[in-house]
């Protein structure tokens, strides 16, 4: 049940991770892009709108994307043996790779 459990969190982890990244590309493309539309039309209220708005719920994006990000440490793959990823290099000092925070 606990690898079930942790399976899902890292698939969902990563996919939002992914999908709030790419929103918050998209979003500072698209404040960006409004401020120089603003600009050129020479409209204040568009200019104020793309500035504080847009901007803030960018902002909101872009934090849940860190806080995703942060929290897929957490969860990290498992490798196949013992349920955890790590093993021995070839000077047989154990490493930690790919192991989370939580093995």
């Amino acid at each position: 049940m606990h690898n079930v459990v942790h399976s899902f969190l890292r698939v969902f982890l990563l996919g939002a991770t992914r999908v709030l990244l790419i929103a918050f590309l998209l979003g500072g493309c698209a404040v960006v892009a409004g401020q120089i539309v603003a600009l050129a039309a020479g409209d204040p209220d568009l200019m104020t709108l793309f500035g504080t708005d847009v901007t803030e719920v960018v902002c909101v994006i872009a934090g849940a994307a860190g806080a995703c990000s942060f929290l897929l440490l957490y969860v990290r793959e498992r490798g196949p043996a013992d349920g955890t990823a790590g093993g021995n290099d070839e000077d047989g000092a154990a490493t930690d790779e790919g192991k989370s925070v939580w093995d």
